[in-house]
């Protein structure tokens, strides 16, 4: 890797922690994922294409990123009645977390930690 390659994947490197620092404390909006998600899938092409051992992994890779970026632009069926088994099955499959996080106006990841109160902070 010449010089010049080398200074580019270093910045690439430095970018990508500051996304994934704005993401945290801006929140990350749907749009803003499949711009992140495309940029990913672009740099696994670019790595898969010198084949060698990591080509089959890559593919795997590049096969799940497809499968994110259409769960972000699809739409969803209608949410379940609240209480039906159906309800339940989302909340234990992240379903219905995912499809809070992409309809919210504000797309917090993580969720800020919720402050509970009991009697004893009274």
């Amino acid at each position: 890797m010449d010089a010049s390659l080398t200074a580019l994947v270093s910045s690439l490197g430095d970018t990508a922690v500051d996304l994934l620092e704005a993401g945290e404390s801006e929140g990350w909006s749907p749009s803003a994922a499949d711009d992140t998600l495309g940029i990913v899938d672009a740099l696994c092409v670019a790595l898969a294409a010198h084949g060698g051992p990591l080509e089959i992994p890559l593919t795997q890779v590049r096969a799940h990123i497809a499968a994110a970026q259409q769960a972000v632009r699809q739409d969803l069926p209608p949410a379940p009645r609240r209480g039906s088994a159906a309800a339940r099955r989302e909340v234990q499959e992240g379903t219905a977390r995912f499809r809070a996080w992409r309809d919210a106006r504000v797309h917090q990841w993580p969720a800020p930690p919720r402050v509970r109160r009991s009697s004893w902070d009274a």
